[in-house]
């Protein structure tokens, strides 16, 4: 068959490596990751409650996360094809926006060089807010740019869909928005838009659906923004203002260097600036430019004048359309199928290398560290330990509430039989739905990490509930690593209130089960 095949071919290339990345990145972890990862355990428990915000964050990764969590007979595995349909978007979204102006074996080399962006590998695995503003980034690029180009309402409805959807994940999707609301008003070809209804249709279907968010952000006092800002916080000093930006800065070139090498396949070792552009090409070129460029002056920009510290991940949204952009920015040296083809499969390759280095440091490193790996936490165990210890005193299926350290009570409550509420830190800020006279009512568990160890914060917990029985601590033993130190989970149970004390003892050891019970 000759290289220069029909596109249908092209096309059938692209899903193929698409989807192996979405296989390849799935089948990881449910294979070898034992336990949640840390954000999914909190997304889990925070979507349970369906609420329109959380403490720390928008919605909509926790409902996506506690929607899919009883998909599979572990609560994680869905998470992690989520995420990864969430990378499929992007692949998706760069294939088609140069595939448009383009040869689709380029769109094809295009795509295929996000797998060598760290944040489009291995730190993917986690459902987290980033990861879904991620998907919600690509998608709202995607159906913008077919909303200018096309001009059908429909792309423009979708279009304001997605800028929802972005800004329900992170507030930081606000970045591109205003990129592109820029790019809208000044690009000469794109501001005689504002005469027709599709820009208006945009922003009425996307101020629909973020307006119950920003009900729920007034009436919580916009605790959001608050740890937004505690976030991004850092000591009054007046080097902070160029060291923090950047440090951002360095960051992002460590991140797309490989883009930037694999790009040299395409444009050689000395790019130079296509001129030779038609205005449709010309107008792809300045989409881009202000796609990728926009946000991240914002956020170079915001760090200048505040001097505030930018998280490395911000920068993930803001390089998925880098190659797509390459492209359309400089002469292509190489752009025969041969070459495009060539770095499509060896960007796979890489991509299933890493993939191997995670699933090995997953199965082999708590043992190597003799320190757990959150991916190794025996969360199933603790759930079933601590289900036992609230039937040993309340004599029913699952406790109403799991309070205390978020980490030990949130994988309590991933793994339980049915969700369960969590109460994290035993602060209200952080799960409002709480009422602690329900607590108290209808009784708990109260679990902690370092039992040994018990300082004034787990006093002033137990306090609040004076019926609490303090049992022996909850011990699980690794079984890839036997002569570490067994994981130690502090452990008190507050007893319905009509129940009071008399049927229950001041401490009641171990069970059987947990004594020797060991990870998986």
């Amino acid at each position: 068959m000759e290289l220069e095949a029909s596109s249908s071919v092209w096309t059938r290339w692209f899903w193929l490596f698409a989807l192996t990345h979405v296989i390849v990145w799935s089948i990881m972890p449910i294979l070898t990751a034992a336990n949640a990862p840390l954000d999914t355990i909190e997304m889990i428990y925070w979507g349970n409650q369906w609420q329109w915000g959380y403490y720390k964050h928008p919605p909509l990764p926790a409902w996506l996360a506690a929607g899919t969590s009883g998909w599979f007979s572990d609560p994680a595995w869905a998470s992690y094809i989520v995420a990864q349909a969430c990378i499929l978007a992007c692949l998706w979204a760069v294939w088609e926006i140069v595939r448009d102006r383009n040869k689709p074996w380029i769109a094809l080399a295009a795509a295929a060089l996000l797998e060598a962006c760290a944040f489009y590998n291995y730190t993917t695995i986690e459902l987290n807010n980033n990861m879904v503003r991620r998907g919600m980034t690509a998608l709202t690029v995607l159906f913008l740019y077919w909303a200018i180009t096309k001009g059908r309402l429909a792309y423009w409805a979708a279009a304001g869909v997605f800028v929802a959807l972005g800004l329900l994940s992170k507030y930081d999707h606000g970045m591109l928005v205003l990129s592109l609301v820029a790019f809208a008003a000044i690009h000469p070809q794109v501001r005689g838009l504002w005469k027709t209804p599709g820009p208006y249709v945009l922003i009425g279907v996307s101020l629909l659906l973020f307006a119950p968010h920003a009900w729920w952000m007034v009436e919580n006092d916009f605790i959001t923004l608050k740890y937004i800002q505690d976030r991004t916080h850092t000591e009054p000093n007046a080097w902070n203002h160029l060291i923090m930006p950047a440090k951002f800065l360095g960051e992002q070139l460590g991140a797309i260097a490989g883009m930037l090498i694999g790009s040299i396949a395409l444009l050689g070792f000395f790019w130079k600036w296509r001129t030779d552009l038609s205005s449709e090409d010309r107008l792809t070129r300045d989409y881009l430019l202000a796609v990728v460029l926009g946000p991240l002056s914002i956020a170079v920009l915001a760090s200048l004048a505040t001097g505030g510290m930018i998280r490395s991940m911000l920068g993930a949204p803001i390089w998925i359309f880098l190659p797509a952009l390459l492209v359309m920015c400089f002469e292509r040296r190489r752009q025969d199928p041969l070459t495009c083809g060539r770095l499509a499969v060896g960007c796979a390759c890489l991509s299933i290398v890493f993939a191997a280095i995670v699933g090995s440091r997953n199965v082999y490193g708590t043992a190597m560290r003799e320190k757990y790996l959150r991916v190794d936490y025996p969360g199933n165990q603790l759930a079933d330990e601590v289900q036992l210890r609230w039937q040993s005193v309340a004599s029913t299926g699952q406790p109403p509430t799991i309070a205390g350290s978020w980490w030990p009570a949130g994988n309590a409550s991933v793994y339980a039989d049915r969700p369960v509420d969590v109460y994290p830190e035993c602060d209200p800020r952080f799960a409002p739905w709480i009422d602690e006279t329900n607590i108290r009512d209808q009784g708990g568990v109260i679990v902690w990490e370092d039992p040994d160890d018990r300082p004034a914060q787990i006093e002033e917990w137990l306090s609040r509930f004076p019926n609490a029985i303090v049992q022996k601590p909850i011990e699980i033993r690794h079984v890839k690593a036997p002569a570490m130190d067994p994981v130690k989970i502090g452990i008190a149970i507050i007893p319905p209130s009509d129940m009071g004390r008399t049927n229950t003892t001041p401490e009641i050891a171990n069970s059987a089960n947990s004594t020797a019970s060991e990870t998986k």
